[in-house]
């Protein structure tokens, strides 16, 4: 299991020098949003600057992004030339390890054709989806990428908690309980978390990591909210999770926190989080 951190919170540095910063303080792989990368590419000199620190520095890169808004063709559009973009750039540096996804409640219907494009535009990077395949109708959509050993899963255990919790179920979003994971609901330990993952059909690539209140998708610091932390831990190394666990703690997100108290809560979150995988 790696550790990696989701740099796209700390803007008070450009994508490019979060990854130095971040390989400096030990993390093992650094994630950089899509968005804020659309600059970064547009201009050779950084694009070629960012694959230069990330091959220096020996580090993992993954690139979280959003599959289309809609379904409609100026979304698609948009998506098709990003993600053409990505793929210029590893085509020409080979740096990126894992491209994943957001999916959007409009395109939960389907996606097949979304992650196909990718997967022909951008080569030699795993493909993951966020929070997907949580009914039966959403794994039956991608049943036939089962044969494509570059797909895969991102899960956000974060998200899985706020389902587990229950707290959601009316809402239709990607936080609804999912069906499943049934046997989980109510259930916030190790053994929970050991069901959902015995459920999903594909392997995990990527988990995202942050706190919450059980209610409220917050991403906290890790040492602070209603999820038990040594929990998550104990399951993980029981799983033998071997993918990137990527801290997704967000100051100033849904909490203030910015600047050098930011830098200084995720440093303390990374310590906390190796201290109980050590101790799981």
């Amino acid at each position: 299991m790696k550790t990696a951190l989701a740099a796209w919170h700390y803007p008070q540095r450009t994508p490019e020098e979060n990854v130095a910063f971040f390989a400096d303080a030990g993390f093992e792989v650094v994630s950089l949003n899509g968005g804020q990368l659309e600059p970064v590419f547009a201009d050779p000199e950084r694009a070629a600057k960012l694959a230069a620190v990330v091959k220096e520095k020996g580090i993992m890169l993954t690139i979280h992004n959003m599959l289309p808004a809609t379904h409609d063709e100026a979304d698609v559009e948009a998506f098709h030339q990003r993600i053409d973009r990505f793929g210029a750039w590893q085509k020409q540096y080979g740096e990126l390890a894992i491209l994943s996804f957001d999916v959007p409640q409009p395109i939960r219907d389907n996606i097949a054709s979304y992650v196909d494009y990718v997967l022909q535009a951008v080569p030699n990077s795993k493909i993951a989806v966020e929070d997907f395949g949580l009914t039966e109708a959403e794994c039956a959509q991608i049943e036939y990428l089962k044969a494509e050993p570059r797909f895969g899963f991102l899960l956000d255990l974060g998200h899985m908690f706020l389902r587990f919790c229950g707290k959601n179920a009316k809402i239709p979003t990607l936080f609804a309980y999912s069906e499943l994971e049934k046997v989980a609901l109510g259930q916030t330990d190790r053994k929970a978390f050991l069901q959902a993952f015995a459920t999903k059909e594909f392997p995990v690539f990527e988990m995202h990591l942050h706190n919450n209140d059980g209610a409220k998708d917050v991403h906290w610091f890790l040492r602070n909210g209603a999820l038990d932390m040594a929990e998550v831990a104990a399951a993980l190394k029981t799983y033998g999770f071997d993918g990137v666990l990527t801290i997704e703690s967000a100051p100033g997100y849904r909490f203030e926190c910015r600047g050098q108290a930011a830098d200084d809560g995720i440093l303390a979150d990374k310590a906390y989080w190796e201290t109980l995988v050590a101790n799981a």
